[in-house]
């Protein structure tokens, strides 16, 4: 009787959730979101000798998106040039846009790049 109950136990859903880990799939979460980017340089600062990288990500989704933003980049120190690199993970809300991020004393004139990948949570 008592290996029938280990038995039925191992069959339960607990059992099968430790040798496989239960995923969302439905088919909203399966769906690629809709969203949008922007990137801009600004100035800032008291005397607007600041330069700010910024990347903006606009949702056009119903449903909740998370997002996460990969950051390429260079700046200058002591006159050798360096590489930024940087990742950030956000939520959107359906029909908001969100800042990524804010980048200070990058190189305006060596340019950035950037890729946003976002899925429904």
């Amino acid at each position: 009787m008592r290996s029938l109950l280990i038995l039925w136990s191992c069959l339960s859903v607990a059992c099968l959730a430790d040798e496989a880990p239960i995923k969302n799939v439905s088919p909203a979460a399966q769906s690629d979101a809709r969203f949008t980017t922007d990137a801009k340089w600004e100035t800032a600062g008291y005397n607007n000798d600041e330069i700010v990288y910024t990347i903006l990500v606009t949702s056009h989704d119903a449903r909740i998106i998370r997002c996460t933003t990969s950051l390429q980049g260079s700046y200058y120190e002591n006159g050798q040039k360096q590489t930024v690199s940087d990742r950030q993970l956000s939520t959107v809300f359906p029909d908001q846009q969100v800042q990524v991020g804010n980048w200070m004393g990058m190189d305006q004139q060596s340019g950035a790049t950037y890729s946003v990948h976002c899925h429904a949570i």
